[in-house]
């Protein structure tokens, strides 16, 4: 009986070390950015039709920023999604817009999530009808 009190004491103090930390991890991942020759307004279409194919319910739609998140799945040892991705939108030019994706890694099934960021942008870039763009080098 003893230990299963002990085992259950660690199992919550590892939780909250891993609340404690979270923030400090989720803030140093500041997301991708990529430019598409295309204007403003298609960019932000190509983005809900992308968040939407990687299984984001998209509950946010301004002209320059989209949001949402995906849905939670059960898995065997951690559960998967309850990511929240966002597109940020910057015109460059009338036709070039640089699109900000970011992929926020939330706590309940942290383990099991993922950055969907280079899968939106080569959807994205699919429903653009043209190549994704070149991705900068991961910062270090």
């Amino acid at each position: 009986m003893n230990s299963q009190i002990l085992q259950r004491c660690a199992a919550v103090l590892a939780l909250l070390t891993l609340a404690a930390t979270a923030p400090a991890f989720a803030d140093s991942y500041d997301g991708l950015t990529v430019t598409f020759d295309k204007p403003v307004a298609e960019v932000q279409k190509a983005a809900i039709d992308a968040l939407t194919v990687v299984g984001v319910d998209v509950k946010k739609q301004e002209p320059n920023y989209v949001e949402g998140k995906r849905g939670h799945k059960v898995g065997v040892f951690v559960g998967s999604g309850g990511e929240i991705l966002s597109v940020a939108l910057t015109a460059v030019s009338p036709d070039k817009t640089e699109a900000k994706v970011r992929t926020t890694k939330t706590m309940l099934g942290r383990m099991g999530q993922k950055v969907w960021d280079q899968d939106v942008v080569n959807e994205m870039a699919k429903a653009l009808g043209v190549n994704p763009p070149p991705t900068p080098p991961a910062k270090k």
